[in-house]
């Protein structure tokens, strides 16, 4: 895959991350703001809002999790890494990436076996008028882009670039970095 291929592809699933985080969290917010009017106002409600709610924060949750590694957002242990010296931080970081993305493939592997044997019983949601193994599906996906970015971070890690960053010193949510359309900073 020829570099411009892969920040195609990257683009494309930036821009699918952020879509999906998005509406999930518009949706949540439209529906509770609903259920406490409905609620408070009309003394009724939507039954299964709760339980819409929960796998939507469940969804979003899963979903930023390859978002906070994308931006450097998560909490970074760097203390003792930015203290080696570059060929040895070099190596630890790779280490830590290796490690993550074995987390993020068993998780992966774990969650499809999960969102399987639901789709085999054919268990449905408590509430919610849906199929238990779709309102699960966001596990898999969540996993899938998490180890998506973890590779991301070890082929900057192979190729020597983001060594002094790769613990998030910097990343797209400082301010101080305005991104355009294409990806590149102004």
């Amino acid at each position: 895959m020829t570099s411009k291929a892969g920040g195609r592809f990257s683009a494309v699933v930036n821009r699918l991350e952020e879509g999906i985080m998005a509406t999930l969290l518009a949706f949540m917010t439209i529906l509770t703001f609903v259920q406490v009017v409905l609620r408070y106002a009309f003394n009724t409600g939507i039954v299964w809002s709760l339980e819409a709610t929960t796998y939507s924060f469940g969804a979003l949750v899963l979903i930023g999790m390859s978002y906070g590694v994308r931006t450097k957002s998560h909490i970074a242990v760097d203390l003792l890494a930015k203290k080696l010296p570059g060929k040895v931080r070099h190596y630890v970081v790779s280490f830590a990436v290796a490690c993550c993305l074995a987390y993020a493939i068993l998780m992966l592997y774990g969650s499809s076996v999960f969102v399987e044997r639901l789709f085999v019983l054919g268990n449905l949601a408590r509430d919610v008028p849906a199929p238990k193994w779709l309102l699960t599906a966001t596990m898999p996906l969540g996993f899938a882009l998490l180890a998506f970015r973890f590779l991301e971070s070890g082929w900057h890690v192979l190729q020597g670039k983001d060594d002094d960053e790769e613990f998030g010193e910097r990343g797209e949510h400082d301010a101080s970095a305005v991104m355009t359309d294409e990806g590149d900073e102004q």
